[in-house]
Parts: C-alpha cells; structure tokens; sequence
C-alpha cells in the first residue's frame, strides 16, 4: 500500500506548480557554491579571457544589482499580466485554461530559472570584499559574475519564449488539444481498472449481520482509489481463510463524496468489526481532493471538452467553431474507446485462501456518452445552431462505427434519435429538421443488421413520424422504406407502415 500510495503522491508532487521551481532554486544554490569554490582555487589561471568578468568590485555590486532587480520586476510582471490575461480566457472557455497553466512544465521552468538566478545573484553579490583597511583582503567573483551574466542572457530567452507559450495556451485549439490529450493518456491504461462485465454483483454475503460502515472524513472527488490496497486491508476481516469478504464503493473515480456519506460497506462471512487502525488504513486507500484528477478518470478530458462546447454555444460567447473544435476531439476520444473495455463494477481476489470481493461504482459506456454529448446536444438546439447538430450527428456516426458492440451502438444511437425527435419541433427551418432527421436515418440503417433490428426498426418509423407533414418529410419516410425494405423490416402486421398525412 505505502508504494502505492507513495507513487500517486509523487505524481501529484511532480505536477504542483511550486516543485520545479523550488527544485531550480535550490539548484542555484548549488550552482553559487561551486562557482565560489571554482573562484577561490582556480581563478588566476582564467582572469585573462575576453570571456571573462574584468571588472572591479564596484562594478561587479553594480552589474548583479542590476540582474537581480530586472529579474524580479520582470517575473513580478510577466506572471501578474499572464494571470489576468489565463483568467478572462478562463471566463471564455473553460478554467482548465488556469488549470494547465499551473500544471505547465515549460512555465515552472521559466519561473523557476527566473528565480533562480535572482537567488544566484544576491549569494554573489554577498561574497564581494572591497579592501577598507590594511588587513583586508578584496574579493571578485568573476567566474561567478561570469556566469550570473550568462544566466540574464538566458533568461531574456526564457521571457520570449514565456509570452509566446502563454499565448499559444489560451487559443481555443490548444486547450482542447491538452483535454484530448490528457484523456488519451489514461485510456491506454483502462485495463488497469478492467474488472467483470457485470455491475449488479451478487447479493453480499449477510450471514454476519449488518454491514460495517465507513464514512467519509472530508468532502471531495475521489482521485485514486486503491484496489488491491483496500482488499488487502479488508481480507483479514474474512477469518482464518475460506471465507468472504464483500465491499461496496459506490462511489469510484472522479466521484464526489460528501463528508459524513458512507464511502464503503463492508460484509464478512464471519461478521465485521473493524477498529481505528483498519479505518484509517482504508482512509488511505482512497484518496479525495478539491478538484477531480486525470489519474483514472479519463471521464474529466471529456466533461472539460464538454464544458468548452456548451460554452461556445451561450448567447454570451457565441462560438460555435471552438464548440465544433471541442467536439473533435470527444470523438477522437469515443474513437480511442473502440478497442478498450470499460472498468468493471466488480474485482475479485483470492487473498491467503478468503476471497474478497469489491463493487466500484464507476462511469459505464452509456454514462460516459452522456457525460461528452448530452449536454451539447441541448445547448446546440437552445442556441438553434443547425451545423453543431449536424457535426453532432457526424461525430455520432463515426464514433457507432468504432464502437460495433450492440450496447454501445444503442446508447450512442440513442442521441442521434434524440435530434431526429428534437429537430421538427426546436428548429425554425423546416427543412434544415428533415436533412438532420435524414441524416439520423442513415446512421440507425446499420442497426438493422444486429441484434437490435427490432428495436431499431421502431425507432425509424418513428422518425419519420417526428416529421410528420414537413417540408422535405416525405424524402424521409422514403429512406426509412428503402432501409427497412433492404432488412426485411418493411412489413407490419397490417401489411403496410402507417405514415401520418
């Protein structure tokens, strides 16, 4: 557990905006302390190079005061503009925008270096002697100057690059691309959440009575939850081998939990009793914070993309090309599914002959689609864009082909039936609801070819009712004849399909 628990705590630590820096800085510390032990013992054998600092000691105090000021002023002002400028874009499109800036390894690094050598020039500047007596010895750095001034150089470098990176990080493109990515990251890695098929586990074993309660300390999303860890812990509670232990999660990653709310039940074939010591173990296992993380919740890259769409499309904002951007990449995402099972509800281990068994409750197929499309689905008829719902029925066509399971098919056809049923009524052109009523019966024909025919069957005719006497209806109800006809799904019980009109 404590391996475990140390890596999910080094992932945070590596992405916290301060651990660069820090790093940086106490790297110019280290840096300062050879170049003194370099000036002290070999500076007689390089005082002569042009490349070297020849000045005196008044010079020297001058130029790192100099340095350090810039420095300062510079980093003081270049981060306090980019914060203002990240928050209005934050209002525009999404706070993730704030969020990848903290997160940002190219701007630790520059803040960092900017620090740094601020650090690096005032430990300079303290070791300078100017001869005030007899006895006195004087003291110039330049090896250390020397370098003090290659890092001023290097930073005004570090500055271009710093305005056109944050530049760069507010445009539309890049801040879907950095959800996209984020989420195709953790999507290679769902077989380690993988677990059986089936979410309705078995009825928990009850011969010990009530379950145990664990009841969450402190409000917040599950970040990590340790699988392995919290069966370990509760194996024990099972007897001396041979029994069963069973746990419920119900809520799993990315999930919020309210402090007092039962974060796990516990049954034991030999009954539970479970005292501080197991309770804070379990405490560990699962992990909550402020804010959802990426670490398996690969669900987040979509809700963001999600809210990026939703708000390209408010009256307010009026984008619709960053909501379509967005919408790209939900179907890259839907895409990259194709091939991955989603995480079971349920994980068995055989732990020193008991069993333990866990049931997390996490997103399904079907919730995850929702997550990435209902609400711009809504957002789009509101704002009465016909292109989004257009682009909206294209992501939803390429995203059945790569998902060919029948439950996936039915729950992503299910929202292009949503437009089909939506569109007569919300949009102003008529015409503009049949084409995507038509477009939504080219992308149900392939369900008539799998084990949902039947039911898809239905859901065509009635698209073609959803119509009823609009203009350009009846190209609908021919390419409802033409599909189900091909399927052998044409005939009714009363021989014939009862069009309305």
């Amino acid at each position: 557990m404590l391996k475990r628990r140390l890596s999910f705590l080094w992932g945070r630590l590596n992405s916290s905006f301060w651990f660069v820096p820090a790093l940086l800085v106490a790297a110019s510390l280290l840096l300062f302390f050879a170049m003194q032990y370099a000036d002290r013992r070999f500076v007689s054998g390089v005082t002569g190079s042009p490349l070297i600092f020849s000045g005196g000691a008044d010079a020297a105090r001058s130029l790192l005061g100099a340095i350090s000021g810039g420095i300062i002023t510079v980093t003081a002002t270049s981060f306090s503009l980019a914060i203002v400028t990240l928050t209005l874009a934050s209002s525009q499109y999404t706070p993730r925008v704030m969020q990848n800036f903290l997160a940002d390894r190219g701007i630790q690094v520059v803040l960092g270096t900017f620090l740094g050598t601020f650090t690096y020039c005032i430990q300079v500047l303290r070791i300078i002697r100017t001869p005030t007596g007899s006895s006195a010895e004087p003291f110039v750095p330049v090896l250390g100057l020397t370098v003090a001034m290659l890092l001023a150089l290097g930073c005004v470098g570090l500055l271009i690059y710093f305005i056109h990176h944050v530049a760069d990080m507010i445009q539309s493109s890049s801040i879907v691309k950095g959800a996209h990515l984020d989420s195709l990251r953790y999507i290679r890695d769902l077989e380690d959440l993988e677990g059986d098929s089936r979410t309705d586990a078995e009825e928990p074993p009850v011969t010990g009575g009530a379950p145990a309660v664990l009841l969450c300390r402190k409000s917040g999303y599950v970040q990590h939850l340790d699988r392995r860890s919290i069966a370990e812990v509760v194996g024990g509670l099972s007897g001396d081998g041979g029994g069963k232990t069973f746990v419920d999660l119900p809520s799993g990653q990315g999930f919020f939990i309210s402090a007092g709310l039962p974060i796990a039940r516990i049954w034991a074939s030999e009954g539970v009793e479970m005292d501080g010591e197991i309770e804070d173990k379990l405490h560990k296992a699962i992990i909550t914070g402020k804010e959802r993380s990426f670490q398996q919740d690969f669900a987040f890259g979509l809700r963001q993309l999600a809210d990026i769409a939703i708000l390209g499309l408010s009256p307010g904002v009026n984008d619709p090309t960053s909501s379509m951007q967005a919408m790209d990449r939900i179907e890259a995402i839907l895409i990259a599914l194709g091939d991955k099972k989603m995480p079971g509800g349920l994980h068995h281990y055989e732990l020193q002959g008991s069993e333990v068994i866990l049931r997390v409750g996490y997103y399904g197929f079907d919730d995850v689609v929702g997550l990435g499309l209902d609400q711009i689905r809504r957002s789009a008829f509101t704002s009465g864009q016909v292109a989004v719902l257009d682009r909206f029925l294209e992501l939803v066509g390429r995203a059945m082909r790569a998902n060919p399971m029948e439950e996936r098919l039915y729950s992503l056809w299910e929202r292009a039936l949503a437009v089909a049923r939506l569109a007569p009524q919300e949009i102003t052109d008529p015409r503009d609801a049949a084409n995507l009523a038509l477009h939504a019966v080219r992308l149900g024909a392939p369900l008539l070819e799998t084990g949902l025919r039947e039911k898809a069957a239905d859901d065509l005719r009635d698209v073609a009712r959803f119509c009823g006497d609009l203009p350009g209806a009846d190209g609908v109800r021919r390419e409802v004849e033409a599909v189900l006809s091909d399927t052998g799904q044409g005939d009714r019980d009363d021989g014939q399909i009862r069009w309305p009109g």
